[in-house]
């Protein structure tokens, strides 16, 4: 039965970020809010919710490496999302037509995934911590974010004055609530199919079940903003739920009572890291290509990626 429902909040889910994805980029276009601010924070917040509700749901119910592995799955999806649509789409080269300024995000994740490394690995003491380095780093460097990113997109609208905005932000917060709960449902029921697996880690279930699920918006919201031609709004929403899910699990180690979350982490949360900072080295030197001719070569490190990808969660199965 859960299967059954499983697929119809699945269905539901990607029918409300299409409609999300069309109201934002109408969105940037009514009003005076830059595509950056849309796609960075308000798209990426929206679509980063169910990780929100989950992460603080497994650590209500004392499981704070299943919080670990849906947070470091769920972006290390949407950094494979994003080399996968990078060939589905190679002929329109989107991350030639994309703002450099997204690297800047780029490398504040690449640095705090650094840190989580440090702490993941066990490198560092943590009955010396009450609250993890990691998370210090993660907040304030979201803070430094959203002071910043108004600044990226330099590209100017012409406010409506017919309230044609206002109804689109009405519309977008309604799409937005139904999104929310559909993919929050989801994940109670994924979570709910993943308890009849219990030879596979919290971590790995965390990764596999809830973080691929849960992307599910992003995912799909990408896309369709691929679709419109709405490359920086598509791009800056992605990466931006990245940040925003760490921020999550940086939230959710402050107010969790006890060690630092992520000292429950295990080897497969941090292969997930270690992966996760290749796969950002990879995003960064995507988006730093120029227009070629040569199609294998334009789009050789997303291959790679994509391959890498497979392989690590086809080694688990086998």
């Amino acid at each position: 039965m859960n299967e059954i429902f499983f697929l119809i909040f699945a269905f539901l889910t990607v029918f409300l970020s299409i409609k999300l994805s069309y109201y934002a980029d109408l969105l940037s276009k009514t009003s005076g809010v830059s595509k950056a601010l849309v796609g960075g924070i308000v798209l990426a917040g929206v679509t980063s919710l169910p990780e929100f509700v989950t992460c603080f749901s497994a650590m209500v119910v004392d499981n704070p490496a299943l919080a670990i592995g849906d947070i470091i799955g769920s972006n290390l999806f949407n950094l494979f999302m994003i080399c996968f649509f990078d060939i589905v789409f190679i002929k329109k080269m989107i991350f030639s037509n994309t703002s450099r300024s997204h690297n800047i995000v780029i490398l504040i994740l690449i640095l705090n995934y650094l840190a989580l490394y440090l702490f993941v690995s066990k490198i560092f003491d943590f009955s010396l911590l009450s609250i993890g380095f990691p998370s210090i780093l993660i907040i304030a460097t979201y803070i430094l974010y959203l002071k910043k990113i108004p600044k990226f997109e330099e590209e100017s609208y012409v406010i409506n004055e017919d309230g044609s905005a206002k109804k689109t932000v009405v519309k977008l917060a309604i799409v937005s609530l139904c999104m929310v709960i559909s993919s929050v449902l989801l994940t109670i029921i994924v979570n709910n199919i993943s308890i009849a697996h219990p030879s596979f880690s919290s971590s790995f279930l965390g990764a596999i079940f809830l973080g691929i699920t849960t992307s599910l918006p992003e995912v799909v919201t990408f896309y369709a903003l691929i679709n419109i031609k709405s490359y920086d709004i598509a791009v800056s929403n992605i990466i931006g739920s990245c940040l925003f899910n760490l921020l999550v699990l940086a939230i959710g180690d402050i107010v969790f009572l006890g060690y630092p979350v992520y000292m429950f982490s295990d080897n497969d949360t941090l292969i997930l890291v270690i992966l996760g900072l290749l796969f950002l080295v990879s995003c960064l030197i995507i988006n730093y290509r120029k227009r070629c001719k040569n199609l294998f070569s334009y789009g050789f490190i997303s291959f790679l990626v994509i391959v890498v990808y497979l392989v690590f969660w086809l080694s688990k199965f086998l």
